[in-house]
């Protein structure tokens, strides 16, 4: 009991408000780092010379136009149209694997 009046409390407290601001001015600190990193990490907007009214035959992502996306869209439809026979049903069958059989059990006593 006497040991409690012995605990200087002016030092206990100093102690514990230099933590707490510390690890608030850290936290602060952190925030203004992320937001420069944001800041640093964000993409650039590019520029086009061209007008966004244009779009019928302007070029799209990639160098084609809406006209060739339009037919190679096509083309790959009907090629995995053409390939797939089965009418979009997928059949599984199951292997059999050693992971869980029976004679691999911790189970297993001897007798």
């Amino acid at each position: 009991m006497d040991m409690m009046l012995v605990i200087n409390w002016t030092n206990a407290l100093v102690v514990t408000l230099l933590g707490f601001s510390l690890v608030f001015c850290l936290l602060v600190l952190l925030v203004f780092v992320l937001k420069l990193f944001g800041v640093i990490m964000e993409p650039k907007k590019v520029r086009r010379d061209e007008p966004l009214d244009e779009v019928s035959n302007s070029k799209i992502a990639g160098g084609a136009t809406e006209e060739e996306q339009a037919v190679i869209a096509l083309a790959l439809q009907m090629f995995y149209d053409d390939s797939c026979k089965e009418g979009g049903t997928l059949t599984l069958k199951a292997k059999p694997t050693a992971w869980n059989s029976k004679i691999y059990g911790i189970n297993n006593l001897e007798k």
